[in-house]
């Protein structure tokens, strides 16, 4: 069987589930969106002031009927060979998005991100096996600011096949992004039978979403682009300090988009996530990396599985400013309990997720690799369990040269290609470099590698031209 972590029974799972019912019937969800409120006043919801919505429970039941099961969701890559389905658990990273700097690769100062820089992480993402899902890791600083979001869909368009999630500011985004993906593939219907991006879609906490994310909810519901929808409350701040009022509260959140989703088209895909996270009291920063967040992200994942979701989790969002001893604890700390429950974890970036550093990616890529061990399945079969060969070797023999384990040893034993097994001297022959220092020496060598055009000349100026128009 595979490994399991829970921190809910499921006996708490649906005494929050009904908590959140009642959190949406009795307090609402303030959803300032004219035609999302006619739809949802026509379903039976009652519209109270200031865009305030309670809604019944029951028609949140009539849209879990509706919305895709894990089963029937494809998070397609314009490559098919990307495409990730959720039939069984194997979990992966996806780029975490919108972080404003890095650390630049060659001076190690951390500045203000380009949109070259978008370019080249987003390139590296797409050779990294263990990333599943590509996106705007930076969002780019030199260009207008009304428009980052149709700048880093196009940089990234350019530099990936895989799978592309992304920041959808209002419908019209949505509409443009659409484009340019069509453009990619050759033709909108094409996309359509394959959309291969995806959107973010981000509460208000508490109990509240902004026009122009309903609004692009609404548009991708049309378009049945997957919706990431999350809820980011925060521990004693934007919700309860304590953990079941958190999670309950933000599963509220979530099903309310969920309700409005189906309402506009019934069968759009959603993407189950949430960014609940924790705050020091001490300094009042976010923390991104502490306990509470690894137990938020496995009790998160538990309930959006209760409704038999795809699940996505932040994991690899470190606190730690540079890739030390500090980001490899909260690596292993919060990456291997929510990759023991979660399908996605959003990752590769430092400092409350505002800064990316380029060979995290490397070293991500690596981790995810062992976190991807860990959660594989134990197989208990005539094959694992070896009796002819240990009659074969019998008592004081040894296994190393039986046929057994050369058949089986790649398979069942992980080969990390950058952390450091062999024995001191030889380490030290090759200068004894740490972890952060064999990321560097990798990443700079795919840095200075000659990029390989995924996209006609003829395509690429399309998608500019788009970008071009959004703005006048």
């Amino acid at each position: 069987m595979k490994p399991q972590i829970k921190f809910l029974s499921d006996e708490e799972i649906g005494r929050l589930h009904e908590h959140a019912l009642k959190i949406l019937q009795e307090i609402g969800m303030r959803l300032p969106h004219k035609e999302a409120l006619e739809l949802l006043e026509k379903a039976g919801a009652e519209i109270t002031d200031d865009s305030v919505v309670k809604i019944p429970e029951h028609m949140v039941n009539t849209a879990l009927k509706t919305v895709p099961k894990r089963k029937d969701v494809t998070l397609y890559g314009r490559d098919p060979k990307h495409d990730i389905t959720f039939t069984g658990h194997n979990p992966s990273l996806t780029c975490m998005t919108m972080a404003v700097n890095v650390i630049d690769p060659y001076t190690r100062e951390k500045r203000l991100a380009t949109n070259d820089d978008l370019a080249a992480l987003t390139r590296i993402a797409d050779q990294l096996e263990n990333i599943g899902v590509n996106g705007g890791l930076v969002t780019p600083q030199e260009v207008p600011g009304d428009y980052n979001d149709w700048y880093t869909w196009a940089t990234t368009l350019k530099n990936t096949t895989k799978h592309i999630t992304g920041g959808m500011f209002g419908a019209r985004c949505v509409r443009d992004a659409a484009k340019m993906a069509s453009v990619a593939v050759g033709g909108e219907d094409r996309f359509r039978e394959r959309p291969f991006i995806s959107g973010w879609v981000l509460t208000l906490p508490p109990f509240g979403i902004d026009t122009e994310s309903l609004d692009a909810l609404m548009e991708m519901s049309r378009w049945k682009i997957p919706a990431i929808i999350s809820s980011g409350s925060i521990l004693g701040t934007s919700s309860p300090v304590t953990i079941a009022g958190t999670v309950a509260q933000t599963h509220a959140e979530i099903l309310a988009c969920i309700v409005v989703s189906q309402l506009v088209n019934p069968g759009a895909p959603m993407i189950y996530t949430s960014f609940a996270r924790g705050v020091d009291m001490k300094s009042g920063n976010i923390s991104m990396a502490c306990p509470e967040f690894g137990i938020l992200k496995v009790a998160m994942s538990q309930m959006g599985r209760s409704l038999d979701l795809p699940i996505r989790m932040p994991a690899l969002l470190r606190d730690a400013k540079v890739l030390d001893a500090q980001a490899g604890f909260e690596t292993g700390m919060v990456g291997t309990v929510t990759g023991l429950a979660a399908d996605l974890m959003d990752s590769m970036q430092l400092d409350m997720d505002l800064v990316v550093d380029f060979p995290d990616l490397v070293f991500c890529n690596e981790c995810m690799a062992g976190i991807k061990r860990m959660a594989a399945e134990v197989e208990v079969n005539d094959n694992t369990l070896a009796l002819e060969t240990m009659k074969a070797v019998g008592p004081g023999g040894n296994f190393l040269a039986q046929t057994h384990t050369f058949q089986n040893f790649r398979k069942e034993l992980w080969h990390p290609e950058l952390l450091e097994r062999r024995n001191w001297g030889l380490w030290e022959k090759d200068g004894s470099p740490d972890i952060f220092k064999v990321a560097e020496k990798k990443v700079l060598e795919m840095l200075e590698a000659e990029p390989v055009k995924l996209l006609s000349p003829e395509a690429e100026a399309e998608i500019d031209d788009i970008v071009i128009k959004a703005q006048s």
